[in-house]
């Protein structure tokens, strides 16, 4: 109930939440997109990674370690993101922009790691190995025992509820 000096309260406030949203369509992402064949969008990053300012900083970004496969994502999605391409144009051309900067990268004698689970220190030893398939092993002989017994105790339990079936 409002008090006499009380002022009433404003319907005309925002959503909560509404801040954070966009018109449908206000987003580069939610257009159709500049180049919609893999071909249009090949050519449109290769005129880009070949221009001298964009190979040569492309290259140091490899010469610091950071792998080829994780630069064309960052690559092929700021472009979905820019409304170039679709984010499926985007998936197809990644392969064949990956072995072009990789090639750049060889004319350049820079040393580039392709994959970024590339590195031998990342991979599991053999003994990491072994030790995991014994514990899948060992864990799939106890998932075996199980279900017996849950069987026994699900037909020991009555069914309750207001839709059980009766006996």
């Amino acid at each position: 109930m409002l008090k006499r000096n009380e002022p009433a309260p404003s319907l005309d406030a925002p959503i909560p939440g509404q801040g954070l949203t966009a018109p449908l369509g206000d987003r580069p992402w939610q257009r159709p997109a500049e180049l919609s064949t893999p071909e249009q969008a090949l050519a449109f990053y290769v005129d880009r990674i070949t221009d001298t300012k964009q190979a040569s900083q492309m290259l140091d970004l490899l010469e610091l370690g950071i792998p080829v496969d994780t630069l064309v994502d960052t690559i092929q999605l700021g472009g979905v993101m820019d409304g170039i391409h679709s984010v499926d144009v985007g998936m197809v051309i990644a392969p064949s922009l990956a072995e072009i900067i990789g090639d750049m990268a060889d004319k350049a004698d820079v040393k580039y790691k392709m994959l970024s689970n590339d590195d031998p220190e990342e991979l599991p030893t053999k003994a990491e190995i072994a030790l995991t398939l014994n514990d899948i092993s060992n864990a799939d002989v106890k998932t075996k025992e199980e279900p017996e017994q849950l069987q026994e105790a699900r037909e020991e339990e009555e069914p309750r509820g207001l839709m059980a079936r009766r006996k």
